[in-house]
């Protein structure tokens, strides 16, 4: 720094001294102008006077008061005055005055000398050679003063320009954009992540010593010994452009690393100044060979290759380690115009381009040259890396979309919500935004929990599935969408989604947000920012079990009757079943789920739950609240619109015996130097949900479904599988959700703006199979199991009889079923029955009259308090008053017999 401080100080120091220098000229000039005045008038004096009578100049000098003979002697010390006298300067003859005041006359001051140069002459001077000399002296003058107030307006300006120089701040140099790293569960690099700069770092160590030198010898040939800037090689520069067309640049490896990263790239004498002053700073700071590291690391090589790291993959398809003295020549004689010199449009030029190898070529033939000429090759190595060829990639990567786009892109929108939630930030979109940014720019490493199987078997699966239901409407199958670019996109309608999760562990394995591959970044991905209705799906989540929670059991009773429902709120008071029938009086808890009765859920749910319960757990299990409607459809008919992931999960945790655990797309994030960021194991949230006993029915009630109730299409060999079946009302979305022992997942058909689909598209017409398809690949090779281990009495679970009327403990006259319970949660004793006959026609009480066909056998059912509940009007049938008599068919009217009687008359009034 004692270098920029003398700098500093010598700028300021000129600066001062020509202004001093202006201000001595000044009064020169003004001296000179009075002089040339006097000198003019006397040259048409009219006094008389004879200009030969004047004494030569010669025997004159001009000296102080007290320098006059006789004059006045020296004061004494005790009268000296406070002020210094005036000085009389007078003209006296040099014979007057002593030999030392002599010599020391003859002596003349700058000033005096210089009005000397307008001392009166002997003879009479020629007027016109007198005018052309003083004119030559003036104009050297002005010259003077011109050239001297450009001098100090240029150092002023420096001045200026220095102290206006930004701050040398390092951690602008060293705070580079870096790509990002995304790997599988196994630890495989699936894809770099990056921003408009794809650079990675490369230690100079890993840096080829032909590669550091081709950038030294064509860049900078004075590297490891300027200061900082190269004045031989600036003078060159301005030789060379005055000399040329083409301008040469001058500036050093470290000006141009400080133009990259602290100035602009505006052509201006002042950035190139602040860049000079800058450049030795950093000198002062940095080594050169972190210079040098610094600055194969920032520059930009074509496309968005930033560095040499990037570059020798993106061009060459290799590691720096492997780049041969040719190739190492490419990419510094591509540094000078990344764009007309790049190797892959010289080497694969599109129709019509002027573009040729050799453009690239003569380039690196310089290259080699100039590394030859300073002592870095040999001539032998020379002429092999001439005659050498390239190999370029033709296709670059960036215009590839990375692989798994689905799963990739979810994964950085966890680590996203992952980083605020660790910096106590809101998790809003421009939140969001700032997150993402960082991933692209800080190099990070990020080990997702994508099985690669998995993930494939999920992709080609929904990818190349052929039987997606139909739409109601044949127009609505394709859907127009306007991307960001203002182009529009055609997406196949209807559309899918699926999740899979190891629900053990609770880390995703498989994710995929369509039925179409993408063909660009962050399409729509369905799997978790969709959330289309679910249906039926949601009822073990939401109904069920819960209700296990509250006491209930598989065997418990909920009367499945056209009804109304205290608390379900829509015209009718009750929902309807699939189809519009299926009553069935009496149903068990495990049938209800089995057949997806509708009226047996919201009976459940409003009889057993409460809605606000319901939605707590829904909450419990990770759903977003938002996505949740809080009403009787919304709970137990799946109108709520839940993301796959989040139905996913939800299943993964009845599996899992009750237990939540936040579902992970990635298990840590380090930086560029290793170091952990974010570690989503240690910070994974568990909590238990439902109680084991209830997980325990739960599961077993759902391995019902599958085996014998509406998901047998789902069910595959060699596999313990549970599940549930969902088909929105008015056929808008159908859908599956089930697990093993080993996976949970859930899958989703549906329009992306709710269209109806074809009337026969249920879940276990479409989900079911489709489901089926991707599971039982996945699970090849896998060995069946219990999904929960151990024996019911492990999860506080025992099995019982109970009246199949009630639901209750049975009496001797009771008809009974066996069925789970949790300990400590059998249900009370029944009360017994009454038998009653009901005419099915009018549905209230058979009197004698109603046809035996129409007359059926009801038990009468109790509540919890012992009263009974009906499903039939307590009245007599009001259809069937009176016996019905049957013509006898052989009693009159046919052929030879007698004629029918007639009629009798009503009675009289």
């Amino acid at each position: 720094m004692d270098f920029l401080e003398k700098l500093k100080a010598a700028l300021a120091k000129a600066g001062a001294a020509v202004k001093n220098f202006f201000f001595a000229i000044g009064r020169t000039v003004k001296g000179w102008a009075l002089a040339l005045a006097g000198f003019v008038a006397g040259l048409f004096r009219k006094d008389g006077r004879d200009n030969k009578d004047r004494r030569p100049k010669d025997d004159y000098v001009i000296l102080a008061e007290e320098d006059l003979p006789g004059g006045p002697a020296a004061p004494a010390a005790a009268a000296a005055p406070s002020r210094k006298p005036m000085v009389i300067k007078k003209a006296v003859e040099k014979s007057d005055l002593p030999k030392a005041k002599r010599e020391k006359g003859d002596k003349k001051t700058f000033g005096q000398f210089v009005r000397s140069c307008f001392k009166p002459r002997t003879k009479s001077p020629n007027f016109i050679l007198s005018v052309i000399v003083t004119t030559a002296k003036l104009m050297i003058v002005f010259v003077l003063a011109f050239g001297m107030a450009g001098f100090g307006a240029v150092m002023g300006v420096a001045q200026a320009y220095v102290d206006t120089t930004p701050t040398l701040d390092v951690n602008k140099i060293e705070d580079q954009d870096l790509t990002s790293f995304i790997y599988d569960a196994d630890g495989n690099l699936i894809t770099e992540y990056k921003n408009i700069e794809n650079r990675v770092w490369a230690g100079l160590d890993e840096i080829p010593k032909d590669l550091q030198n081709a950038f030294i010898a064509i860049e900078d040939s004075r590297f490891w010994t300027h200061n900082g800037i190269d004045i031989k090689r600036i003078a060159g520069a301005f030789v060379n452009n005055l000399q040329n067309n083409d301008t040469q640049g001058g500036s050093t490896i470290t000006q141009q690393l400080i133009k990259l990263k602290l100035l602009s790239s505006e052509q201006s004498y002042k950035r190139k100044l602040q860049e000079a002053y800058l450049a030795i700073q950093l000198e002062q700071t940095y080594s050169k060979e972190q210079i040098l590291e610094t600055y194969l690391n920032t520059i930009h090589l074509g496309g968005s290759n930033y560095g040499v790291k990037t570059a020798a993959e993106d061009y060459f398809g290799k590691d720096l380690s492997q780049l041969t003295l040719r190739e190492c020549a490419t990419l510094a004689g591509m540094n000078q115009n990344p764009y007309y010199y790049n190797v892959r449009l010289n080497y694969y030029p599109s129709e019509g381009s002027s573009r040729t190898p050799a453009r690239t070529d003569k380039r690196t033939d310089t290259v080699l040259l100039v590394m030859y000429q300073q002592g870095y090759i040999t001539k032998e190595q020379y002429e092999a890396a001439k005659s050498d060829t390239l190999t370029v990639r033709e296709q670059s990567d960036d215009t590839k979309l990375y692989d798994h786009p689905y799963f990739v892109e979810y994964a950085i929108y966890d680590v996203c919500v992952h980083l605020l939630a660790d910096r106590k930030m809101p998790n809003t979109s421009e939140n969001r935004a700032l997150m993402e940014q960082e991933i692209r720019t800080k190099g990070y490493h990020i080990y997702t929990t994508m099985d690669p199987n998995v993930q494939t078997v999920l992709e080609d699966t929904l990818y190349n599935w052929e039987n997606y239901p139909k739409l109601a409407n044949s127009n609505h199958s394709k859907m127009l969408v306007k991307n960001g670019d203002g182009s529009v996109s055609e997406i196949i309608q209807p559309q899918a989604a699926a999740a899979v999760l190891d629900y053990h562990t609770g880390e995703l394995k498989g994710i995929v947000g369509g039925r179409v591959a993408p063909t660009q970044q962050k399409e729509l991905n369905r799997a978790y920012r969709s959330t289309m209705p679910v249906g039926s799906t949601i009822k073990p989540l939401s109904v069920y079990g819960p209700a296990l929670d509250k006491g209930s059991n598989p065997a418990t009773i909920f009367l499945n009757v056209a009804a109304k429902i205290d608390g379900w709120d829509s015209p009718k008071g009750y929902p309807s079943n699939y189809g519009g029938g299926s009553f069935t009086g009496p149903t068990t808890m495990r049938n209800g789920l089995k057949q997806s009765y509708n009226v047996v859920a919201a009976r459940a749910l409003l009889e057993k739950v409460g809605i606000e319960e319901s939605a707590n757990y829904l909450m419990n299990m990770g759903v977003d609240p938002s996505h949740i409607s809080h009403d009787g459809s919304g709970l137990a008919l799946g109108t709520s619109g839940i993301t796959p992931i989040e139905m996913t999960v939800g299943f993964g945790t009845i599996a899992n015996s009750g237990v939540y655990m936040e579902p992970l797309s990635f298990t840590k994030v380090l930086d560029s130097e290793g170091n952990v960021v974010l570690d989503a194991k240690a910070n994974q949230v568990t909590r238990q949900v439902f109680k084991p006993s209830s997980s325990f029915m739960l599961v077993d009630m759902m391995e019902d479904v599958i085996t014998s109730g509406t998901g047998t299409t789902a069910r595959f060999s060699g596999m313990t599988l549970a599940g549930k079946t969902g088909t929105h009302s008015d056929y808008k979305g159908v859908a599956f959700g089930g697990f093993s022992p080993y996976y949970a997942s859930f899958v989703w058909m549906g329009h992306d703006s709710n269209e109806s689909l074809v009337s026969n598209a249920t879940g276990g017409r479409y989900g079911a199979p489709l489901w089926k398809a991707y599971m039982s690949k996945i699970h090849e090779g896998l060995e069946d199991k219990p999904i929960l281990d151990g024996e019911p009495a492990d999860y506080g679970v025992k099995r019982g009889s109970f009246c199949s009327i009630t639901g209750l403990a049975p009496t001797s006259s009771c008809p009974t079923t066996s069925d789970y319970y949790a300990d400590g949660a059998y249900p009370s004793r029944c009360p017994g029955h009454q038998t009653v006959s009901i005419c099915t026609e009018s549905n209230c009480l058979a009197t004698e009259y109603c046809p035996a066909d129409k007359v059926e056998q009801r038990v009468e059912v109790y509540d919890d308090d012992g009263n009974p509940i009906k499903d039939y009007t307590d009245s007599p049938c009001p259809i069937h008053t009176a016996p019905v008599t049957t013509p006898d068919p052989n009693a009159g009217g046919g052929e030879g017999g007698d004629p029918p009687a007639e009629p009798t008359p009503p009675p009289a009034e």
